[in-house]
């Protein structure tokens, strides 16, 4: 019995390390992904008009793989439409606060929290931050879920976030999952195992853009 015991967890860690490997290469964590990453384009934007307009935001966005710069855009221009004056610009470029009247700041999520500019951001401005509407997102594709769990998991991601600035209002969207183009069978079984969202394309635009239309900024 103790050696069947054994082989038992041998094949659970077997498999947990297994399946850990190809989930880091899917979800961005590894050394290949890094590299990567400096391919991936960070434009800004602008929208709606300076003439007139009621406020000026600033959307700030950190990216990865690229999924988090469409996400940005789309809250930018539905902020537009809202009346008012929106910059969007990637973080890494360490936009400035001045004039700005609220500031909506996201980032895609590895590791279980935001990225390392996106977290630093926060905490140079940390005191400008919190005189105006701050409201802040997250681009995700693990722990979509609406059980108890995922929902505690997913609100976690912004737990140092929220120790620098008290947000106005919190989005939480999914990104872009594997696909049998760029990633592994094995790796694609780990993703979902480990409580992936979905393979491919999985940005709910509608969410996305209803979200931005009564974010509080």
């Amino acid at each position: 019995m103790a050696e069947e015991m054994t082989r038992r967890e041998f094949v659970r860690a077997a498999a947990l390390v297994v399946g850990s490997a190809a989930l880091v290469s899917v979800t961005g964590c590894s050394p290949k992904a890094e590299e990567q990453k400096a391919a991936v384009g960070t434009p800004s934007a602008r929208f709606g008009r300076d003439e007139d307009v009621s406020k000026r935001v600033l959307v700030g966005y950190a990216t990865r793989t690229g999924s988090t710069v469409g996400v940005a855009q789309a809250i930018g221009e539905t902020l537009g439409k809202r009346g008012f004056a929106v910059d969007v610009k990637p973080l890494k470029e360490r936009p400035s606060l001045e004039g700005y009247d609220a500031c909506v700041v996201g980032s895609a999520i590895n590791g279980g929290q935001w990225l390392p500019e996106a977290l630093a951001f926060v905490q140079s401005n940390r005191a400008a931050l919190g005189t105006v509407p701050t409201a802040l997102f997250c681009v995700h594709i693990m722990n979509a879920g609406d059980d108890p769990k995922a929902r505690r998991k997913r609100a976690a991601y912004l737990d140092k976030v929220r120790e620098l600035v008290k947000p106005s209002d919190e989005g939480f969207f999914l990104g872009k999952g594997p696909t049998a183009g760029d990633t592994s069978l094995i790796a694609r079984w780990a993703f979902r195992a480990f409580g992936g969202a979905g393979e491919g394309d999985c940005r709910d635009w509608e969410r996305i853009r209803g979200w931005a239309e009564q974010a509080r900024v």
